[in-house]
């Protein structure tokens, strides 16, 4: 029998989005209000990345030896599950913050079905409420303790920042090839999912060989999504 993703992780997700909220707090309240705008109910959006992720995190076994007695071992289960909870997170702060960015950059007028931040409260706050969001994606990576999530991540961001850029700069021609869009949507899309999906297994103690899988895995979701979906595109997916 076919289950929806979304409900299967649905009261992590439920937990998530009031940690969202809750993590964008700001001494100023003019900058909570537009931080938190894409995280009010009813604004919040499909929730794609952090659902894939919280599957990733299920799909792949706790590597503990057999030896390791069941109370030790709910406990650091939990522990792991916690972590690879906060990477969900990090990575919608840090695909809010792209999109808060976004917006400004094409002069956006709605975006979820809402009326955009940038329309609301104007370009120059809108731009510090994501990069507001960038700097509390950071705090919360720094608090991993995980040099090499922390890579991965800030990898990410920069070929969000990439993609946007080319997607600017090239000429009608050459974003007729399918060299152009695949790489386009690799930086703007599938970067950030994969490179997430890694770092879920990392945080769990796996092998490079099962890390690099789970990044292929949030590679080719995004890419076959975009490419044989006549339903759901890459535009879709930033939903």
């Amino acid at each position: 029998e076919q289950q929806d993703p979304f409900e299967l992780v649905a009261d992590e997700l439920s937990i998530l989005g009031n940690r969202l909220r809750s993590m964008v707090v700001a001494e100023v309240p003019k900058l909570e209000s537009a931080a938190e705008y894409f995280f009010k109910v009813g604004a919040e959006g499909k929730r794609f990345r952090p659902t894939v992720l919280l599957l990733m995190a299920s799909a792949l076994k706790f590597p503990i030896p057999e030896s390791t007695d069941v109370g030790v071992f709910s406990i650091l289960a939990s522990k792991l599950r916690t972590r690879q909870q906060n990477i969900a997170e990090i990575t919608e702060m840090i695909h809010v913050a792209s999109l808060l960015h976004d917006d400004v950059l094409d002069d956006a007028d709605t975006r979820r079905g809402v009326t955009s931040l940038n329309c609301i409260m104007g370009n120059k706050l809108s731009v510090l409420a994501g990069d507001f969001l960038l700097s509390r994606a950071c705090v919360a990576l720094a608090a991993l303790g995980n040099t090499e999530v922390v890579s991965l991540m800030a990898t990410a961001v920069g070929h969000l920042v990439t993609g946007e850029t080319m997607q600017m700069s090239t000429s009608r021609e050459q974003r007729r090839s399918m060299e152009y869009y695949l790489q386009k949507t690799y930086y703007k899309t599938a970067s950030l999912i994969s490179n997430s999906c890694k770092a879920v297994a990392i945080l769990a103690g796996h092998t490079a060989e099962v890390s690099v899988l789970a990044y292929e895995y949030g590679r080719n979701l995004v890419r076959k999504t975009s490419l044989f979906s006549g339903i759901i595109s890459p535009s879709d997916l930033i939903l």
